[in-house]
């Protein structure tokens, strides 16, 4: 198997925007109350609200991805597919981070080092899908191990 394989990093991909998505639901209160300073009563709800619903759209877009990874066939389409939804996802990450900062989201300080390594696997999604954009042939199931 090639290190630059698509499908393969869709996959782990979808997986880190799923788990993360998830992760920032499941824990929205505490990820409010980092995320947004010293907010309290209905301002806390309010910022509870859109961690939850980020989180969930987070991670119904990696769901969607990695079935998406596993049911397209083609290399090429699933190249495509790939690439446009990793510069998607993070474009919208950027978007939104960035229309909230106004509003005084993440003022106890930037993410650090929690962003390199959903960054550098992004990176590589990309890559991967982008050396495959006109693949040509279509892909075969990889034996079991």
């Amino acid at each position: 198997m090639k290190f630059f394989n698509a499908r393969v990093w869709l996959i782990i991909f979808g997986v880190m925007v799923l788990l993360g998505g998830a992760l920032n639901a499941i824990a929205a209160e505490s990820v409010a109350q980092d995320a947004w300073g010293d907010v309290d009563g209905q301002a806390l709800d309010v910022a509870i609200a859109v961690e939850v619903a980020w989180g969930s759209i987070l991670a119904v877009w990696g769901a969607s991805v990695i079935v998406i990874a596993l049911s397209l066939q083609h290399p090429r389409g699933r190249a495509r597919f790939g690439a446009i939804s990793v510069v998607a996802v993070f474009l919208s990450q950027i978007v939104a981070v960035g229309a909230l900062s106004n509003l005084g989201y993440g003022e106890g300080g930037g993410p650090g080092f929690a962003i390199a390594v959903p960054l550098i696997i992004a990176i590589i999604t990309l890559i991967s899908c982008i050396r495959d954009w006109n693949a040509t042939t279509a892909s075969t199931p990889e034996p079991a191990a």
